[in-house]
Order: structure tokens, then sequence, then C-alpha cells
């Protein structure tokens, strides 16, 4: 038992440092680096954030939803009326953000969770439809149809990296447990993880509340990163965008849930500096179709991907520093041994 609690200490004090790295090196870069870059690596935290907890629900658990952007337009209205009406401080608003928004996954999917595949996506569909039309008609409190302007700035690149790190720190040690266990297990067949004495509803509903606050925490960011909130900004697209950032890294894959993010938060930047070079060069023509039709090539990409690798990149595995070691001697001994 002292052995399993130095453990444990040991790895609270070895995360802990990690987060003060973690802040140190981004404000570091943020004071050092021009703000374009900065504003694409925070862009990119709060992408990855929000791939993570579409992750566990569907990558690990097995449940399509449809409705993420709800959640995530909950915890930003939430964190932002807090600050700005009951002048709270960020830190109790971001996290109580999340915890509504949690509870607001637990109203949903309690009862919703009883149903599977397309049912269960029309319902999350739905209330995504429901929080967006409730935001439009309360225009007292949230400014309706005309956006809530005014949100504190607070999502800095060090808060951004931050709160990934905690939030892949917290999902990696879940889904190696025993609960993170039983989540693939309601996966991979439900019938027999009922057979075995695993309470199927329960976990995923556990699921569901839990991916659910991580979304709300990537909602809030977005808020306080934009200074502005409109019900349109969390629309159906922002759903796919989350779901597109997974089934590109790969379904129960949390490191290729961040190449899933770098790769679509970087993909438009990308078309774009593109077409200002040619645009630079005198060739309008291929610059204007960039930036009007980059999205072409966007889903062509796609589209080969799926028709060749339709598990993701990384499919089900995981990027770490030993699968790399083992990577790069397997290809050294290769090497060695061609004549």
């Amino acid at each position: 038992m002292m052995t399993k609690t130095n453990g444990f200490v040991r790895r609270i004090i070895v995360f802990a440092l990690e987060v003060a790295a973690v802040w140190v090196i981004g404000s570091l870069l943020r004071e050092v680096l021009p703000a374009y870059p900065v504003g694409i690596m925070t862009i990119f935290c709060i992408n990855a954030v929000l791939a993570l907890s579409w992750n566990l629900i569907s990558g690990f658990t097995g449940q399509f939803s449809l409705g993420h952007a709800g959640f995530m337009v909950v915890g930003a209205y939430t964190s932002a009326l807090l600050m700005m009406k009951a002048k709270w401080p960020f830190l109790p608003s971001f996290i109580t953000a999340g915890l509504l928004s949690a509870l607001v996954g637990f109203l949903v999917g309690f009862p919703s969770l009883r149903l599977v595949g397309d049912y269960l996506s029309v319902v999350t569909l739905g209330f995504q439809y429901i929080i967006t039309a409730i935001l439009n008609n309360t225009t007292k409190l949230t400014g309706g149809g005309l956006g809530l302007p005014g949100v504190p700035y607070v999502t800095s690149l060090p808060v951004a990296a931050v709160t990934l790190t905690i939030t892949l720190w917290i999902l990696s040690n879940l889904v190696n447990s025993k609960q993170g266990r039983c989540f693939v297990a309601v996966k991979e067949d439900e019938i027999a993880a009922q057979s075995v004495g695993i309470d199927t509803t329960y976990y995923k509903v556990v699921a569901f509340m839990i991916s659910s606050f991580f979304a709300g925490l990537g909602g809030a960011m977005i808020g306080h990163y934009m200074m502005y909130l409109h019900p349109d900004v969390f629309n159906y697209a922002k759903t796919i965008e989350s779901v597109s950032m997974v089934i590109l890294g790969g379904l129960g894959s949390l490191t290729g849930s961040l190449l899933g993010a770098m790769c679509i938060t970087l993909l438009p930047e990308v078309f774009r500096n593109l077409a200002t070079f040619l645009g630079g060069m005198g060739m309008l023509g291929p610059a204007n179709f960039l930036r009007r039709g980059w999205m072409v090539f966007y889903a062509t990409g796609f589209l080969v991907l799926m028709l060749t690798r339709p598990q993701g990149l990384l499919g089900r595995r995981e990027l770490t520093w030993p699968g790399f070691k083992k990577w790069i001697g397997r290809v050294v001994v290769r090497k060695e041994a061609r004549p």
C-alpha cells in the first residue's frame, strides 16, 4: 500500500513539473515569436482539446455523437457570462463551465444513450439545435442573434497549452485504467460486456459526461480567445471539424487526435499562405482558386485517406517514446540486413 501511495505521489509531482514546464515554454514562445505562429499554436491546443473530448465518447466508447458543439457552446457562454455578469475570476468560471457542460451531458446522455447508432446521432444533433435556439432567443442574457461582444481575452498560449496538457494527462490515465477498459469493452461488444457484469449504460453516461466536460472547456477557450460569442460559431460544422480531426488521426488513439488536430489546424493556413505567395508572384488565377476552392483539395485528400487507410493515420496506436525507439531500431536493423 505504501509503495502504491509513493508511486501515485511521484506521478503527481512529475505531472505538476510538466505543467509548470509547459506554462514556462508557452510564455516564452508568446514573448519571442510573432503573433501569427502564436495564434496558430493556440488554436491547435483548443482544437486538440475538442478532438480528445470527442474521441473519448466515440473512439473509446463507440457512441457516435453529432451534438458535441452543443456542449462547447454551453461552456463558452457559461464562462463568459460568469466573468462578465457575475465578475467571477477566470479559473472558477472556467471550471464551472466544464462542470455545467458535464451536467448537461448527463441530462442529455442518461435518456439518449440507451439508443444506439443513427438514433443517438439524431438525438444529440437535435440537442445542439435546441441549445442554439435557446441562445438566439435569450437576448437580454446572451445577446441573442446579435451575439455577445466584450468577452474577456484570457486564452493565451500558456493557458491553452496547460489545458491541453491536463486534458491529455487525465484522459490518458482514464483510458488505461479499469474504467477505460470498460469503455473499450462497451465499444467492442456491448452484449458481451453486459454478460460479464459491466453496467454498459453507466459507463456510457460517465464517458459522455467526461467528454462533455472537456468540450465545455474547449468552448470556453474559444470564447475567451475570440472575445466574441454567437450561437452560430458553434454550429454543426464545428462538430464535423472535431469528428474530422479524430477520424483523420485515428479513432481510439489520443496521440492520433493530436495529429489530426494539427493537420486540420495547419491545412487552411498552408493554403492561405500559398495563395498569398502565388498572388505576390502575379499568378492571380491560381491564387484566387486556392482562396475560394481550397476545400476541394482538402476534401479530396480526406477521401483518398479514407479509401486507403480508413482507420486513420495512426489507427488505434499511440505515439510513445519507447515505441519510437523500437521503430528506429527496426529501421536500422533492416538497413544493416540489406546486402
